[in-house]
């Protein structure tokens, strides 16, 4: 049971890493006027960061079960959606809460579902 925790500890850790990547590439892909400006700052440190979170992921599905690791992958879109909010100021519909409210209702299915395997 130790490593199934360790293995979700690590992939929801991955999510807010991928997250945070998603942002930063947000960032630099507005900055890309030429083929140079690919090079900018925000745009590396996104794809480090996306690099590190697939490390993270790679661990994780090392020590569990792709069935019970995988759906804690959804919880990006629930830290996009807030970084979209709070730092993007970009408008969330009602609608998109209601998905982001079933995501952590189905993933709190998965967290606290099944027995020792």
């Amino acid at each position: 049971m130790k490593s199934k925790h360790f293995a979700i500890l690590l992939v929801i850790i991955a999510t807010v890493l991928t997250t945070a990547g998603q942002y930063f590439l947000k960032k630099g892909a507005v900055k890309i006027i030429s083929f140079y400006s690919i090079f900018n700052t925000s745009l590396i440190a996104g794809l480090i960061i996306y690099g590190c979170a697939a490390l993270l992921l790679i661990l994780s599905l090392r020590n569990e079960e792709l069935s019970v690791v995988y759906p804690f992958i959804a919880l990006s879109f629930i830290w996009v959606t807030f970084i979209s909010l709070f730092l993007l100021h970009e408008k969330v519909s009602l609608i998109q809460w209601l998905g982001v409210f079933s995501i952590v209702f189905g993933v709190s299915f998965i967290g606290f579902g099944g027995g020792d395997s």
